[in-house]
């Protein structure tokens, strides 16, 4: 069955350009200017994913994401923001938002995002279970999880239910040692065997102390086993407090 896609921006360009990246997946797509034109585009013929513009007039997206989750069949709702809008970004991610996406994008960053909410969508059709989660972990979203280690280091993974939807990964692209590493920014990308590109967003701000160095022979380890083996890179975080306070327990 084909996947609906629907997308909401009041900027044409934008819901041309989304089209445009989204044309070659076979998605049957559809475009509003509007929350409102969204809402009423839910109720007659429903969707399997929905993209939004985060900052709109009358309605925003994140009272959207309110009303979609409020549906009898609610869907994954991807935020798409600007960099300075990235601390509303994460409280959708907080309020339930399945992703969010900052311009400028490319083409294989928007695939990737949309393929995994795809796969949600149908997990959650099938009534398929939801995958085990790090126990003793915050979150940022579905994204990754982060725990505070021994000696203050904070140590990222991917969360579960990320890596259940990711596919398969051939590449994992990890920031330097040293780096500098912001929460809601991109912290790492994961490139996939059918080309696509998919962003990690990082849980907490500080300087990479140290990456996994055996994603580098086995990429697939940061799916295969996200809250062992497969632990990302562990970071000398800034404000380790202030950051938990922004994301989620349980």
């Amino acid at each position: 069955m084909t996947a609906r896609i629907l997308v909401v921006d009041d900027e044409q360009v934008v819901l041309d350009g989304v089209r445009k990246h989204l044309k070659r997946e076979g998605y049957d797509i559809e475009t509003v200017l509007s929350a409102r034109e969204a809402l009423a585009a839910l109720a007659e013929r429903g969707a399997d994913v929905v993209i939004t513009d985060l900052m709109m007039p009358e309605m925003d997206g994140l009272a959207l994401l309110e009303r979609v989750h409020a549906l009898p069949r609610p869907v994954p709702v991807i935020m798409i923001t600007g960099y300075a809008t990235m601390k509303t970004a994460l409280m959708a991610m907080r309020q339930g938002a399945f992703d969010y996406i900052a311009k400028p994008f490319t083409r294989a960053e928007l695939q990737g995002v949309v393929a995994r909410a795809v796969r949600q969508s149908e997990r959650a059709e099938t009534g398929s279970a939801a995958p085990p989660r790090a126990s003793g972990a915050r979150r940022l979203g579905g994204h990754c999880w982060v725990l505070v280690d021994p000696d203050g280091a904070a140590r990222v993974g991917l969360e579960e239910a990320f890596a259940a939807t990711v596919g398969e990964v051939e590449q994992v692209e990890l920031p330097g040692v040293g780096d500098y590493v912001e929460q809601g920014s991109v912290c790492l990308r994961l490139l996939t065997k059918d080309g696509r590109s998919h962003t990690v967003w990082c849980p907490v701000s500080g300087s990479v102390l140290q990456v996994n160095e055996a994603l580098t022979a086995d990429p697939g380890l940061a799916v295969k086993a996200p809250f062992a083996a497969g632990w990302l890179l562990r970071v000398a975080p800034r404000n380790i407090e202030e950051d938990l306070r922004g994301l989620t327990e349980g």
